[in-house]
């Protein structure tokens, strides 16, 4: 019969916030032990679960921060699609009262608002790893086999190493 593993008595302990701020303090294994009423064996089995927790947090924090920074930069996006709006109408205006000094002003604000929108475009790709720019290429080989004689031609031979090794592990030609 299979026995469940113990529960870590830190981990269910009523002081469980107080023990884990003091031991991220800094304080001793034995004086926080003996603050708490435990022993120092439970506090030093208990640090991985502090670290995991503390990861953890780290994550969602930043994860937070992502989904904000994404949100800030979509209405980035969206005012940039007004603007390049307005000013499209702005040029459709000047264009048809014949006035020049207008459509050409109007021509430069929509090269701007182009631009900035690019520019939240690209940050989007970042934030997202649309673009994915963090992959890295395929590695291709390459084999070339010389002829025996000279009125033979070389025989050349491509594959992709990464695609390869995952058939040739399958039928046994590549252990790892």
């Amino acid at each position: 019969m299979k026995r469940m593993p113990r529960l870590c008595s830190i981990c269910i302990h009523e002081q469980r916030l107080p023990i884990e701020k003091a031991m991220i303090a800094g304080a001793s294994l034995r004086d926080v032990a003996g603050l708490y009423g435990t022993c120092k064996s439970n506090l030093d089995r208990h640090r991985p679960h502090i670290t995991r927790a503390l990861s953890k947090h780290a994550e969602v924090q930043e994860l937070a921060r992502t989904t904000t920074l994404l949100q800030d930069v979509r209405r980035g996006e969206a005012r940039a699609e007004r603007l390049y709006a307005q000013t499209e109408a702005i040029l459709a205006g000047a264009v048809a009262s014949d006035d020049p000094r207008v459509a050409l002003l109007a021509v430069r604000a929509v090269v701007a608002v182009m631009a900035e929108a690019r520019s939240f475009m690209s940050l989007r790709g970042e934030i997202t790893n649309e673009l994915g720019r963090d992959r890295t290429a395929p590695t291709i080989s390459v084999q070339i086999i010389a002829p025996q004689t000279f009125n033979e031609l070389p025989r050349v031979s491509f594959w992709q190493e990464d695609a390869c090794e995952a058939g040739y592990e399958e039928i046994g030609l590549i252990q790892r």
